[in-house]
């Protein structure tokens, strides 16, 4: 071997680590690039089918004239008809709490009602209106006061304010799970609290039959397309089963499962049900609540 190449051999080595050194950097630009075209592709599906739903929903016939009043009238009747505290209320809480508490629950029911109407898919000014007279009962009342009652009500409040923002994305099995557990326990455990000066544990006990009766019949209400009556298929079987476990196998268990799957039927005659199912729904509700609570 002469002089000349071995000068030019280590040259040669060197440049080796450089030209993979430059390739590096190529390839992880190229991977860069491909994740980003990647995930642009999946945020343009999630806009197309959010889109398409939306418009699946504003196809869909309008609710039922009554459906407001219906819900109003219907969430009162729920909150305040559960015997643990029926017969308590108006003796052990002063007055200027109690009826603070049903103008509250007269608004914030109102307010449901309109979001329902709506088919949660937009919050106008009347949902907007009804919450800030909520907002304007318990501010001006003695409500304020118990902190726990105040905490509990402004939660109510909240959820429903941003319930239709798609931005909070809570049109899904989530956001029906929250909105059952604060329609179970907002208005009644505050009722409860006023009355007794604390929340009976049976209460809480018996009450999570209501929470797994709203999540079944606030479903086709709060995904009113394909996707609503698959979730039934989730929802019922744990109303049902909630409903032998408390109950056991007797008339009143057997009655309210009747009703369950007779509402459940009716989410597959369409077009008809579309804009009567509000009124099923609470009337489901308040049958469960006579019912049981007997």
């Amino acid at each position: 071997m002469t002089k000349e190449n071995e000068t030019t051999n280590p040259d040669q080595q060197t440049s080796t680590p450089l030209d993979g050194a430059t390739d590096e950097p190529i390839q992880e630009k190229a991977a860069d690039f491909f994740s980003r075209s990647q995930r642009r592709q999946e945020q343009q599906q999630q806009q197309q089918q959010q889109q398409a739903s939306q418009a699946q929903v504003a196809a869909l016939p309008t609710p039922h004239r009554y459906t407001v009043p219906a819900i109003a009238v219907g969430l009162n009747i729920i909150w305040w008809q559960q015997p643990l505290i029926y017969h308590q209320v108006w003796q052990n809480a002063g007055n200027w709490q109690i009826w603070s508490l049903v103008a509250y629950s007269i608004f914030s029911a109102i307010a449901l009602g309109f979001l329902v109407k709506t088919r949660f898919a937009r919050a106008d000014w009347r949902v907007w209106a009804s919450l800030a007279a909520s907002l304007i009962v318990i501010f001006n009342s003695q409500l304020r006061s118990r902190f726990e009652v105040l905490a509990l009500l402004l939660l109510f409040i909240c959820f429903l304010l941003i319930l239709p923002f798609r931005a909070f994305q809570l049109k899904n099995p989530l956001g029906l799970a929250g909105l059952s557990i604060l329609l179970t326990f907002s208005v009644p455990i505050c009722i409860n609290y006023l009355a007794n000066n604390y929340v009976e544990p049976d209460f809480l006990k018996q009450s999570w039959l209501l929470v797994f009766a709203t999540a079944f019949y606030f479903t086709p209400l709060f995904l009113p397309t394909a996707k609503g009556r698959k979730l039934g298929l989730i929802t019922g079987p744990l109303f049902i089963l909630a409903t032998l476990i408390l109950e056991g196998f007797s008339p009143i268990a057997f009655l309210t499962i009747a009703v369950a799957l007779a509402a459940y039927c009716l989410t597959f005659v369409r077009p008809l049900t579309y804009q009567i199912q509000p009124l099923v729904v609470i009337f489901g509700l308040i049958v469960t609540v006579m019912v049981y609570y007997h």
